[in-house]
């Protein structure tokens, strides 16, 4: 499916919204709250696959909208913020993900969101259909930057700050801000602050809805935090945008790689410290593949033989990776033998 770009809004000096028309009446693409887009961008005629999260709500938005942060040297989302125009189309992938929610309208939860830099984005999302549908539920943002110009929707926040103050409360950390003042902490998330906030809003650490999204050193203190006040990692809910650095152990092994691709058999050989994903496309060998960290499950596969590194933050529960699957974006070999089968 082909998406035309109405509008691309400048949301901070390195984050740009693109904003799309929703396919025709006959056919709209349908999403949940927190989950992304997968867009394939044309560049030197070779396709290149993203995935972003959504930052319009499937309420309140007629049009879809996803959220890009400029990286350094990051070959994407540099070619959308320099070449990408109004009126260019996209083709896209079916909305994925399973960092999400489903509004209830009778339900009763209290969020706690912990955003950090652009993993503000699914939250913003979520955040919008939470006010909108599930109205008796509660939401505190817990929102991290390097300073308040970082601050992506900064102004859309502050309004719904003020058109929901009895559910929606919002508190702001700036690791390059000196003075605090109201919403707004300087410094970096520590023990002492998060009781600070909690205690601000009357919350106790119970069991409320967590979710997670930002930064990896951020996502690891937050869970640390939690965890020192008696929240489980099974309570909390992530999203990861780039996959963790894996700790290679076999940095020099070079590994004999079978694939077994609907009948097919690919062999390639590949480094300890390249991901099953990373090696199959340099071969130019097809295999499915969408958000590339871990958090889709379009890459799922079976490790039928050999041994396989996994990074932390993948989406996988043990018992599914105690049966032998594995997603190859976030998959390192980790014998001289391994074999894969789809």
């Amino acid at each position: 499916m082909k998406l035309l770009i109405k509008d691309i809004i400048k949301e901070t000096n390195d984050a740009v919204s693109l904003c799309f028309k929703n396919g025709n009446f006959f056919k709209k693409l349908k999403y949940k709250p927190g989950q992304f887009l997968t867009i394939h961008v044309p560049i030197d005629k070779t396709v290149h696959k993203r995935a972003y999260s959504f930052s319009s709500n499937p309420y309140t938005d007629k049009d879809l909208k996803i959220t890009i942060k400029r990286v350094e040297n990051g070959l994407v989302s540099n070619f959308v913020h320099d070449y990408l125009r109004v009126g260019d189309k996209l083709v896209v992938d079916d909305p994925a993900g399973s960092f999400l929610v489903e509004p209830q309208v009778h339900e009763r939860n209290q969020y706690v969101l912990f955003a950090g830099g652009s993993g503000i984005t699914p939250m913003f999302s979520i955040v919008k259909s939470i006010l909108s549908e599930e109205k008796q539920s509660k939401i505190l943002l817990v929102y991290a930057n390097q300073n308040s110009e970082s601050i992506i929707f900064h102004e859309e926040i502050k309004a719904l700050e003020i058109s929901h103050p009895d559910h929606f409360k919002v508190e702001h950390i700036l690791s390059s801000v000196d003075e605090s003042k109201e919403n707004y902490h300087s410094g970096l998330i520590n023990a002492g602050l998060l009781i600070k906030i909690f205690a601000k809003h009357q919350l106790d650490f119970a069991d409320h809805v967590y979710m997670i999204c930002g930064p990896s050193g951020y996502m690891e203190k937050a869970k640390e935090l939690l965890k020192n006040q008696g929240i489980s990692r099974e309570q909390i809910k992530i999203e990861v945008f780039k996959a963790a650095p894996v700790k290679v152990t076999g940095k020099n092994l070079v590994s004999n790689v079978t694939l077994k691709i609907n009948g097919d058999i690919k062999q390639f050989k590949t480094r300890g410290d390249q991901s099953i994903l990373q090696q199959a496309m340099s071969e130019n060998i097809v295999i499915p593949y969408s958000c590339r960290s871990g958090m889709c499950s379009t890459c799922k596969a079976q490790c039928v033989s050999g041994e396989i590194t996994m990074t932390e933050g993948h989406l996988l529960s043990d018992e599914e990776v105690s049966q032998g699957q594995i997603l190859t974006c976030v998959s390192y070999p980790a014998s001289e033998e391994v074999m894969i089968e789809f």
